[in-house]
Parts: structure tokens; C-alpha cells; sequence
């Protein structure tokens, strides 16, 4: 009986050994027995290789959208003046019918001795006065307004000399507005002063270097105003420069055939009004009796 029983302990040792070498033989399958990697071996390099490769498609770099073309400011045409460049054909009487003439008594000889009435003769075309300046034409320019006047003609400076030039510019510049307001379409003309005699230069306070000075500034207010300036000055002088003392009997006013000198270059000199007129005929044969002047580009 002792022995029986010996027998079944031994036999339920070995069934107990046998379970547990079968457990440790399954533990070691799950762990990959022997051949296991050591993990704590791997460096960051074999854990980078591992991993899989990034996409290697470039990300588009965004469109800049365009900017838009600015569109060019309009060339604006220069102007062409302010000096009244001679033209090829003379223009007629017809061209001056609708103008209207400011200034002194040295203008007034345009009218006095106007004999082949090239000019307008009635007295609603001419504004001037004695001794009148700049400084004093407010009030006829206001008269002006009364009429429909195409052309301006201003002739003013023997009488204002000696005045600084601040107050003169101030002056014409008052006068020009005044006109341009009244006769939005018209073109204006400053004429230049015109020469004196040697006798007056030499005697009196009446002085060329005096008159040329003045004439560079009436230039320069023409230019900023976008007004006319006729420089009569070269056809009334002599070759000295001044006034010849036998065509003038006080150094500053002219005689009759002086004063055609002065009307003769107004009918050279002028800018086109857009009209047509026809041309003046003398000897012409009768088939070109039908010529007329065609406006040329501005002076």
C-alpha cells in the first residue's frame, strides 16, 4: 500500500514537471527564444531607415497674381507760345474785325493813322487814355465785357518804367484774369513796349536798357498765362536800338508811315482763329481771285 502510493506522488511530480517545461518552451516561442533582437541595441540611424519614405512630391509655390498695368497718364500738348512767330500769308482786315485793343496813347496811333482802316475804326473796339498804365486798366477792361471780342490786343509800359516789377506783374496779371474770365475764347496779345529815342534815353528817365527789362518780364507773364506776346520792338528800332529821332517827335510817339510799320507786322504776325479769309488781291490774274488762307499750325 506504502508503495502504491510512492507510485502516484512520483507520477503526479512528473505530470507537474512536464506541464511546467511545456510552459517555459511556450514562454520562449512568444519571445523569439535566443535569436530575439535586443531593442535597446537600435540606434536612431536604423530607426530612421524603418520608417517609411516621405511623399517626395514638391508642394506648388502659390501663383503671384499679376499687377494690374497702370493706364498712361494723356501726353499733354505742349504749348506752342508765348512768342507770335511770323506766318507765310498776311491776314486782312477781316481777321481784326472782332478785336479789341487796350493801353495808352502809344497804341492810340494804331487807330489815329489807320488810314487803310485794317483795323476796326469804330470807337467800341478801342480802350486807351493818356498816361494810362497797368496799374489803372482795370476799370476799362470791365468796359470790354460789354463786347463779344475775339482778339485782345494790350500794349502798356512806357508809363510804368520805373515801378518795380512785383507790383507790374501783379498788375497785368489782374487784368489778364479780368479778360480771360470776360473772353473765354479770345486770344490775347501783349505787345511789347516799343523803343524810345537816344535823346530820350540819354535825357530822361525814359531808359532802352529800361524798356528791355520790361519787355523780358511781359515775356515771362505771357508764358504763365498762356497769352501772346508780339515783339514789335525790332521793327521800330533803328540799327542803334532806339527810336530814329526823324520818325518821332517827342522820342516816344511815332509818325503816320512809323505806325504802318507796326500795322504792316500785326498781319504777319499772328495766331490762326480757325477761320478762313480770303486773301487780299493785287495784280493776281482773275482765275486765282478765289485763293483764301487756311489756317496754319499756331505760332
Amino acid at each position: 500500500m506504502r508503495h502504491k502510493t510512492v507510485a502516484l506522488i512520483l507520477i503526479g511530480l512528473s505530470v507537474v514537471l512536464a506541464c511546467a517545461a511545456v510552459v517555459v518552451l511556450r514562454v520562449r516561442m512568444l519571445s523569439g527564444g535566443p535569436e530575439a533582437v535586443d531593442v535597446t541595441a537600435v540606434t536612431p540611424a536604423d530607426y530612421a531607415a524603418a520608417q517609411p519614405a516621405p511623399d517626395q512630391t514638391p508642394t506648388p509655390e502659390p501663383t503671384a497674381t499679376p499687377e494690374p498695368t497702370a493706364t498712361p497718364e494723356p501726353t499733354e500738348t505742349p504749348w506752342a507760345g508765348p512768342l507770335v512767330k511770323e506766318q507765310s500769308v498776311p491776314v486782312p482786315a477781316a481777321y481784326f474785325a472782332d478785336a479789341g485793343f487796350l493801353g495808352n496813347s502809344v497804341l492810340s496811333g494804331l487807330w489815329l493813322y489807320n488810314n487803310d482802316l485794317l483795323l476796326p475804326s469804330d470807337p467800341t473796339h478801342w480802350f486807351w487814355q493818356d498816361s494810362l498804365t497797368i496799374m489803372g486798366a482795370s476799370p476799362y477792361a470791365a468796359q470790354m465785357a460789354a463786347y463779344d471780342f475775339g482778339k485782345i490786343y494790350i500794349e502798356f509800359g512806357i508809363n510804368e518804367l520805373t515801378y518795380d516789377q512785383s507790383t507790374l506783374q501783379e498788375a497785368f496779371n489782374t487784368v489778364i484774369d479780368q479778360l480771360q474770365a470776360d473772353h473765354p475764347n479770345a486770344i490775347i496779345y501783349l505787345m511789347s513796349v516799343t523803343p524810345v529815342s537816344q535823346y530820350c534815353d540819354a535825357n530822361l528817365s525814359i531808359k532802352q536798357s529800361a524798356v528791355m527789362a520790361f519787355n523780358n518780364m511781359l515775356q515771362t507773364i505771357a508764358a504763365e498765362q498762356h497769352v501772346w506776346y508780339l515783339d514789335v520792338y525790332p521793327v521800330l528800332c533803328g540799327p542803334d536800338g532806339f527810336l530814329p529821332s526823324d520818325v518821332t517827335p517827342d522820342g516816344v510817339h511815332f509818325n503816320p508811315a512809323h505806325y504802318q510799320l507796326w500795322l504792316d507786322y500785326l498781319t504777319t504776325h499772328y495766331v490762326p482763329d480757325g477761320r478762313e479769309y480770303a486773301v487780299p488781291q493785287t495784280e493776281a490774274p482773275a482765275e486765282d481771285a478765289g485763293d483764301t488762307v487756311t489756317d496754319a499750325p499756331a505760332a
